[in-house]
């Protein structure tokens, strides 16, 4: 009973921890990234995570009192989730920008209707 007493409370503290350092990301900002990553597919450009940095920190005006900052997880999720699809539907992606963002906003925003 006295090790309960213990290890309940630890490992309550040890997820909130685990809970409170994993990334969390807004609808908004995977909406943004979903758009500028199709954008550049779409276009035939580089859409490396080392493109989507520069366009977003460079997107940022000197005088802008809040600068959007590049987050590498989510670039690099959305890499991942692009990686996984079809062949087919990447082809299809590549091809037609709103086709991009469907198919990418399904995977990181289910439930919501793309524009």
């Amino acid at each position: 009973m006295l090790k309960l007493k213990f290890l309940l409370p630890a490992v309550i503290v040890i997820s909130a921890v685990v809970w409170w350092l994993m990334p969390h990301y807004s609808d908004e900002d995977k909406g943004y990234y979903i758009a500028m990553f199709c954008t550049l597919t779409h276009d035939g450009r580089d859409n490396s995570t080392q493109a989507m940095q520069q366009i977003i920190e460079g997107s940022n005006s000197d005088y802008a009192l809040q600068k959007i900052h590049f987050q590498p997880g989510l670039a690099d999720h959305l890499q991942t989730v692009w990686q996984d699809l079809a062949p087919e539907q990447q082809q299809q992606a590549r091809q037609e920008s709103l086709s991009c963002r469907r198919v990418m906003s399904e995977k990181l925003l289910p439930g919501q209707a793309v524009q």
